[in-house]
């Protein structure tokens, strides 16, 4: 049983690195996006002026942020799959 947890572990190593430039794609837009969004409010709220076209602004970036944590967890999502036991390890180490 360790030597298979050892080959999920070695798998989600290869995954991590095959997408490690992905990952920093999507995590450096997350971060871009937040700041200005972040940057977008404060700018609005200290000068009072919180029309449609700087609201509309900040929900795009806000759509940006979802999406590419959401891809950031996606690729997290199938990291941990590797890890877990699937049916034919359970089955086969049962009987």
């Amino acid at each position: 049983m360790d030597n298979n947890l050892a080959e999920r572990l070695e798998a989600v190593e290869r995954l991590t690195k095959l997408f490690r430039t992905e990952r920093t794609v999507y995590l450096t837009a997350t971060i871009v996006s937040l700041v200005m969004l972040v940057a977008s409010a404060l700018s609005l709220m200290l000068r009072n002026k919180a029309g449609t076209a700087e609201l509309s602004l900040m929900f795009g970036s806000g759509g940006l942020i979802t999406y590419t944590a959401g891809r950031l967890l996606v690729m997290w999502n199938e990291a941990m799959k590797r890890l877990l036991p699937s049916d034919a390890d359970v089955k086969g180490g049962s009987q």
